[in-house]
């Protein structure tokens, strides 16, 4: 069980580091006029591919593909509450 609550805590984490990159890379203006998201989070715009995007998409993909090896039961509707905060977060703030 110790594994388990681990490996949730380490998605947790993840997946608020990449949302909390996610917006404080826009804010800064690091990401300008994206036109290429991926679960709200821009990507590349005409000029090319933002590397802050990547990471942070990266960072954000580990903890959706951790949390469903950390719950033993409704893995696919508690995955599916979070990606859906990943995808809807974003765009409220």
């Amino acid at each position: 069980m110790k594994k388990q609550s681990l490996i949730f805590l380490l998605s947790v984490c993840l997946l608020s580091l990449g949302l909390i990159g996610n917006l404080v890379f826009e804010t800064m203006g690091f990401i300008l006029n994206p036109t290429i998201q991926v679960i709200s989070i821009p990507i590349a715009s005409t000029e090319g591919y933002f590397i802050h995007g990547l990471i942070a998409l990266a960072i954000t993909f580990l903890g959706l593909f951790l949390l469903p090896f950390a719950l033993n039961r409704n893995k696919v509707k508690i995955t599916s509450v979070f990606l859906l905060a990943v995808i809807l977060i974003p765009q409220l703030v």
